[in-house]
């Protein structure tokens, strides 16, 4: 997956927080919301920020389908000089698809949920300042499940906050093995996150 999700973020809440309420709600039973989601994490050993979003519609209170992207913030390095630019070669990760989540005791002002991330995700390398000339790096494909469990606070009717730990679980697809480019293993871009989600919308 060589996407740079970045550019579609904006758009992506835009969409979601201001118009899927009078979009799905004289259609669909049940609420809908947007929320930006910042993840903090470790990929290969160095502090690593996920940001990006989720989407949902939430059925009876308790069961929300739809979907999420993500995308690595930070600056991981790989063992990797670049030998053309000198540059140090660092590793970026996104992914992008569907949240399933249930929500038990959704009518107190605290509780709890589980939620499952399933999703394509993907890993290029680079260098930081591809304006100068520098060697070409190639991109992984991945599945990735991500379970999660979250504790989560009614704080108006129109904002949810919610708080939890994941773990991340990343497979190549099919017979692909995972190329450990620059000391990179597979093992190294999986591990557990704390995260931090701000719901918007009526649900």
């Amino acid at each position: 997956m060589n996407l740079n999700l970045k550019p579609f973020l904006f758009f992506f809440f835009f969409c979601t927080v201001l118009y899927t309420k009078p979009i799905f709600s004289q259609q669909l039973d049940g609420g809908v919301f947007g929320a930006p989601v910042v993840k903090f994490s470790s990929m290969a050993g160095q502090n690593a920020i996920l940001a990006g979003g989720r989407f949902g519609w939430v059925i009876d209170s308790s069961i929300v389908l739809g979907g999420g992207i993500y995308a690595m913030e930070s600056r991981v390095k790989t063992n990797i000089v670049d030998p053309v630019s000198g540059q140090d070669v660092l590793l970026n990760f996104n992914c992008g698809g569907i949240e399933l989540e249930y929500i038990f005791f959704p009518g107190n002002f605290i509780h709890a949920s589980a939620d499952m991330f399933i999703a394509g995700a993907g890993t290029t390398y680079g260098v930081s300042n591809k304006g100068v000339p520098h060697s070409s790096y190639f991109s992984q494909n991945l599945l990735l499940f991500e379970p999660q469990l979250n504790i989560e606070f009614n704080i108006v009717k129109w904002f949810h906050f919610d708080t939890g730990v994941s773990y991340r679980i990343c497979i190549p697809p099919g017979t692909d093995s995972f190329d450990d480019t620059g000391g990179i293993s597979l093992h190294d871009i999986q591990g557990y996150s704390v995260l931090f989600t701000f719901k918007f919308g009526e649900f």
